[in-house]
């Protein structure tokens, strides 16, 4: 007989009487990529500096006929949430003849309020028209502009460290999320005695 033309033979049996029979090769099995972000099912995770208040000192150059460095303090609280609240400390008295121009409490120093959006612009391109202008003059700097009855002072600081601040405000308040923070006045007799409020 033609061995072409056989019918197969049965499979052949453990002694158990189970047939032996050949799966044939397995599919590979690869576990699913994990997600690389976008949407996924899992609860957003509260961020650990939301609602923080950000606190951050920076060295700054006062410019003029007998250069001064200053320390410049930034503060931002979510409550006041459109605002910066920037500061320079006034030197701290040690002992006599003991002068520490970073010791001083910046509360103590003179204190200017700023729009922290005004802070982010001015990182970039020139921004401001009132009394505080900022500028980015190159060589990793940003220059604040105070300008005043007596003239302008000129001040430089580290544009790393204003952006370090800056971040780590929208850390706390994502821009654009203000409004939520702000107890509007119910009514419009409210909302006049919110805005004349001395």
């Amino acid at each position: 007989m033609n061995p072409h033309t056989n019918p197969p033979a049965e499979p052949p049996t453990d002694p158990a009487g189970t047939p032996f029979t050949d799966p044939g090769p397995t599919p590979a099995t690869t576990p699913a990529p994990a997600p690389t972000g976008g949407f996924t099912d899992a609860p957003a995770i509260e961020h650990p500096r939301r609602g923080a208040r950000v606190e951050r000192s920076l060295p700054a150059h006062l410019a003029g006929p007998v250069p001064r460095t200053l320390r410049m303090v930034l503060r931002y609280d979510p409550r006041a949430p459109y605002e910066v609240s920037l500061s320079f400390p006034a030197p701290a008295v040690l002992a006599e003849g003991l002068v520490v121009e970073d010791g001083g409490r910046a509360e103590d120093g003179i204190v200017w309020t700023v729009a922290r959006e005004l802070l982010a612009e001015g990182l970039y391109k020139p921004a401001g028209l009132g009394d505080l202008r900022l500028r980015p003059v190159g060589a990793g700097l940003t220059r604040l502009e105070f300008y005043g009855d007596d003239g302008v002072a000129l001040v430089h600081t580290d544009t790393a460290g204003l952006a370090t601040f800056l971040d780590e405000a929208e850390e706390s308040l994502p821009a654009g999320q203000e409004h939520h923070r702000i107890d509007w006045p119910e009514t419009v007799e409210a909302l006049l005695r919110y805005a004349n409020r001395s």
